[in-house]
């Protein structure tokens, strides 16, 4: 019978991964610059037909925008053309002379506009007049939109990801405890119950878990249209012209209603587990069903991160290990907070103690692959160690870092105190006789809270990195400080020219 449900469960996570897979790439955003031309702060010969602007990845052409000024005003000669999906040509006016201010506004697909701006000059050929003193620019390349509406996104996407990362914990807490919950079933309208393999056993009546998955896929199913409202209401702001409905019919609105129908299936399936458990019915494939959706989220998740949208090539590579990074930071973060959540009200010691333990045991290999796999993907994404403390995005990361490392020093606590109280079960019963006793579960609980709470501060800081744009890839000819995207003068005065 264990058997059988494995291969079936394998089956399910084979076609869900397909389904991850194949959704980031048809996905793209956060669009940085390769290579320009003329290159910034260069001294061209005139006369200049038309200039050159290469992506890294494609990016929407409906909501491209891209300016070109001089001393007379605009100097394109016509409107942008995209050569392929990544290359763009703008013909200038044949009289274009003097400095040129290019500044543009490219969307990617999951709504991350990235706004840039440079300069350049042309000399005209008979001019023997100097070009006086050259303009001051904004950034090379940095996230758009007003930064009280960047902050509501950045916050209802860490809302996002609590309530994934609740879920998936549920379940993986669940799969922990299978084995038990099958062999000794709750009992009693307040019994906790467990998702996953766990909801299989018929007799299980309506409890905590069932409540928490309730509330976190009923949130999560009305927070999808508000965040696509704020993003696409960002867009609207920079983008004069853009109404919401030219969104909403984009790829960008499609990938957020794939969102939402997602989490309503989850409700969906969780109202029909409580009816049959309330019933006394089998709830056959339903825990199945469960896993599978919480699977496809993650991969929905991971879509619209830096590494889903193809800014970590090879694709082939780095979005499965995103996934992977997902799904462990979720067993470790979610799996923390399912047990504050469903095991630790339930009040019983001995299923605390030995939900934790095994929690415990897992999370010890679990807890160095996620610290590994997160610090490769950063590697690739910074490009270079000096944007860890040059660019938002490397401060922003260091913190995150920092944070998981002292949250892996209170779980190495959790650790030892789970080790000292399995010591102390293994004694004889004489020998515990004037033995200091070993630790309580008020004091294992104080424990998780505080990893638990520096998790989340990581899960808050992972939304504030969605919305932080990535560090320039720009290879050609080398930009001056004034017109670097950087942080200056950079973390604890380092400097960053």
């Amino acid at each position: 019978m264990r058997s059988a449900w494995l291969g079936r469960g394998l089956a399910a996570t084979l076609v869900a991964a397909g389904l991850l897979l194949a959704l980031p790439h048809g996905v793209d955003a956060h669009a940085r610059i390769l290579s320009v031309l003329p290159a910034p702060a260069s001294t061209v010969p005139g006369p200049v037909a038309q200039m050159l602007l290469h992506y890294n990845e494609p990016i929407d052409k409906d909501l491209f925008r891209l300016t070109v000024e001089g001393d007379r005003g605009s100097e394109l000669a016509g409107k942008p053309v995209f050569k392929d999906d990544e290359t763009i040509v703008a013909s200038l006016r044949p009289d274009a002379a003097g400095y040129l201010v290019v500044t543009w506004v490219a969307v990617g697909l999951d709504a991350h506009p990235v706004v840039g701006q440079y300069y350049f000059a042309i000399r005209s050929p008979n001019s023997k007049v100097s070009l006086g003193v050259a303009p001051v620019v904004s950034s090379f390349e940095s996230g758009g939109g007003a930064g009280g509406l960047t902050a509501l996104i950045e916050a209802a996407r860490a809302v996002e990801i609590v309530l994934l990362y609740a879920v998936l914990g549920i379940v993986f807490i669940g799969a922990l405890l299978w084995q038990r919950r099958r062999t000794q079933p709750a009992a009693g309208p307040g019994a906790a119950v467990y998702a996953g393999p766990a909801l299989m056993v018929p007799t299980v009546p309506v409890g905590r878990a069932y409540r928490v998955l309730l509330i976190a896929g009923t949130v999560s199913a009305a927070l999808m249209p508000l965040l696509f409202w704020l993003n696409a209401q960002r867009l609207s702001e920079l983008l004069i012209g853009v109404g919401i409905p030219r969104i909403v019919a984009s790829s960008i609105g499609l990938l957020w209603g794939i969102k939402a129908v997602l989490w309503l299936a989850l409700v969906g399936v969780v109202v029909l587990m409580i009816r049959r458990a309330q019933e006394g019915r089998s709830l056959e494939r339903l825990p199945l069903a469960l896993a599978g959706l919480a699977l496809v989220l993650a991969g929905a998740f991971v879509a619209g991160t830096h590494v889903g949208t193809g800014s970590a090539t090879p694709a082939w590579a780095y979005i499965p290990l995103m996934m992977l990074h997902i799904l462990l930071t979720a067993s470790w973060a979610g799996g923390l907070m399912a047990l504050l959540l469903v095991v630790f009200p339930g009040g019983d010691p001995g299923e605390i103690w030995t939900a934790v333990s095994r929690f415990s045991r897992v999370m010890t290999v679990t807890a160095g692959l996620v610290v590994a796999s997160g610090l490769l993907i950063l590697v690739k994404l910074l490009a270079n160690f000096n944007a860890l403390w040059c660019t938002s995005y490397g401060v922003v990361a260091g913190f995150k870092v920092s944070t998981v490392a002292l949250a892996l020093c209170f779980g190495l606590a959790n650790n030892r105190m789970v080790a000292s109280h399995r010591r102390e079960e293994e004694l004889p019963a004489f020998s515990r006789v004037g033995r200091r006793s070993g630790p309580t579960v008020a004091a294992l609980r104080r424990m998780i809270i505080i990893e638990a709470v520096l998790l989340l501060t990581v899960l808050v800081l992972a939304a504030v990195l969605g919305e932080t744009q990535l560090p320039p890839l720009f290879n050609g000819r080398a930009l001056p400080g004034d017109v670097q995207n950087v942080v200056e003068p950079g973390l604890f005065g380092s400097g960053c020219q």
